[in-house]
């Protein structure tokens, strides 16, 4: 098969008396290329348009990126754009015909490709010999043949550099695999599913634009896209699926259009400059991890029939400064907000009834929080790590919890227990107070109860006390004495940790549960006044921490 039986059967001639009168009058049905991923640069004569744009058409169906020129230019400033076009093109397709031989530009543009190190894939139109001087230039070129329509193009596919291409395997209107690694990628309609991992790992990819019909959006469909700057997703799209776009770290700006929307678990997790995200209003929750690690997010604006938090939503999102939880937010998740450290003040709606398990862990800025009324379930350890907090209030009708205030300078500080004050909950660590008794209802000191009570040197715990929780006084750096009553019978992991100024503590026979950790970070400093072969002492026996004997500290 020859050239020709590429050709348009439609062909019309120009007009008499067109400056173009003597070439075919064609047209390929693309528009050549304009953007900035890699394309094919294509020299020819326009004297061969019948032959050529059929071929052109036909790569086109391959999906190749093609720059041509349509008209017949001269002067100097269009060599300068032929110039400027081969050198931003991945290769040269020349066609070799014994027009495009004896042309000026097509010579010109042989010789630019080889002066850039392009790649030139000859393609043979017509037995013309080729003239000397390009025959040269031609040598060790790989020259494709004409001859069978489907072998040329398997030929060309399987040679050209596939970084050229708009490469999507589509299957009853779901893509499965993208193996294009340009910046711009353009979703035709009809494509309603993409499937997991179709797009991931495509480091060049920039821009994409997704079609209204599009309706899923599978798991880690373009994860680690790590230069994608912006993402729409469109009006009819039904689910994002888990980890879809984590670890995009070029992501900027998020639209997201459809209310009725499921976003999965971890979604937009390590979006690291994702600094603007618009919801939909009508979306109701937001599920585990799915803006987790997004460390740019200074504010946003949660939708107002929002209901659920889920796990990590915003975890170590550490720039979020405020954020205003709707009214219909019935829970809060377990380390909803966990890292957040710029997080400075949140308000909580009447209606939430539960806050998850370390929720606030380490929002080192939160100064001060009110509990409403309708919170029913606190999970544990809520504030850990708060340095900044202050005060927490809870409001009176709470039948579940309450706070007990005290003043110190002319300022108020709120210590949270459960209703009938039998656990102790969290205590403000922002208070300078150096000494705290805690009351002689409390017969639970929490996890994490006085975390990171910097100001606290002494504390007092009354013989109600029968449980001291993990990591209760984890970082009270100033704490340097502690009696534990013999109505203590279990101390949990960690409870003294980074305790560095802990000097002496007494702790009775009567503990048997200890936990793993219990001294670190003071162990070589402290002395615990025990009773000989006391669970405790064992304990400070196996772990080469020093203890004395008697079980009161005397005037030492």
């Amino acid at each position: 098969m020859n050239a020709n039986e590429f050709e348009n059967k439609n062909v019309a001639t120009n007009k008499p008396g067109n400056q173009n009168e003597n070439f075919p009058k064609i047209k390929t049905k693309f528009e050549a290329y304009n953007g900035e991923d890699p394309y094919l640069f294509v020299s020819y004569s326009h004297k061969d348009t019948a032959k050529v744009y059929p071929i052109l058409d036909a790569l086109y169906s391959k999906r190749y990126r093609i720059w041509y020129d349509e008209a017949c230019e001269n002067g100097n400033d269009f060599r300068e754009e032929l110039r400027n076009r081969i050198e931003r093109s991945e290769a040269v397709l020349l066609f070799v015909s014994k027009h495009s031989m004896a042309s000026k530009f097509c010579g010109m543009e042989v010789i630019v490709a080889r002066e850039n190190g392009k790649k030139l894939f000859p393609i043979f139109l017509d037995n013309e010999p080729i003239p000397a001087p390009f025959e040269i230039l031609l040598a060790n070129t790989h020259h494709t043949s004409l001859e069978d329509k489907e072998k040329f193009l398997r030929t060309m596919i399987r040679d050209l550099p596939a970084i050229a291409m708009d490469r999507l395997t589509t299957e009853n209107g779901t893509i499965k695999k993208c193996e294009d690694n340009g910046k711009s990628i353009e979703v035709g309609e009809g494509i309603k599913a993409i499937q997991k991992g179709a797009f991931q790992n495509k480091s060049s990819l920039a821009n994409i634009l997704l079609p209204k019909s599009l309706e899923i959006i599978g798991n880690e469909s373009f994860r680690g896209c790590s230069n994608l700057t912006e993402m729409i997703i469109p009006i009819n799209t039904k689910q994002i699926g888990e980890s879809a776009f984590r670890d995009c770290i070029s992501m900027k700006r998020l639209e997201i259009e459809n209310s009725c929307i499921k976003i999965g678990e971890r979604a937009f997790e390590n979006c690291a400059v994702l600094d603007e995200i618009i919801l939909p209003s009508g979306l109701t929750e937001i599920y585990g991890g799915v803006f987790n690690s997004c460390k740019s997010l200074k504010n946003i604006n949660l939708p107002e029939k929002l209901t659920i938090l889920g796990e990590s939503a915003f975890s170590d999102c550490d720039q979020l400064e405020s954020i205003v939880i709707p009214s219909n937010v019935t829970k809060i998740d377990d380390l909803a907000f966990n890292g957040c450290t710029h997080l400075q003040s949140i308000e909580l709606p009447e209606g939430l009834k539960k806050i998850g398990k370390s929720a606030f862990k380490n929002c080192a800025s939160l100064i001060q929080v009110t509990l409403p009324a309708s919170v029913i379930n606190l999970g544990n350890a809520p504030f850990r790590g708060c340095k900044s907090l202050k005060s927490i209030k809870v409001e009176n009708k709470n039948k579940f919890y309450k706070s007990e205030f005290y003043k110190e300078n002319d300022k108020e500080y709120g210590v949270l227990f459960n209703k009938n004050k039998s656990v102790l909950i969290c205590y403000p660590a922002n208070s300078t107070q150096v000494q705290y008794s805690i009351p002689d209802s409390v017969t639970v000191v929490c996890d994490w109860a006085f975390n990171e009570c910097e100001s606290l040197s002494r504390i007092s715990i009354p013989d109600s006390v029968h449980e001291i929780g993990e990591g209760a006084f984890c970082n009270c750096k100033t704490l340097n004495l502690v009696s534990i009553p013999d109505s203590v019978t279990m101390i949990d992991d960690c409870a003294f940790r980074g305790c560095i100024s802990l000097k002496k503590i007494q702790i009775p026979s009567s503990v048997t549960e200890i936990g793993w950790g219990l001294f670190d970070g003071c162990e070589e400093q402290v002395t615990v006044y025990c009773e000989k072969d006391s669970p405790i002492y064992k304990y400070c026996v196996e772990k080469d921490i020093a203890v004395d004997e008697f079980s009161k500290y005397g005037n030492d």
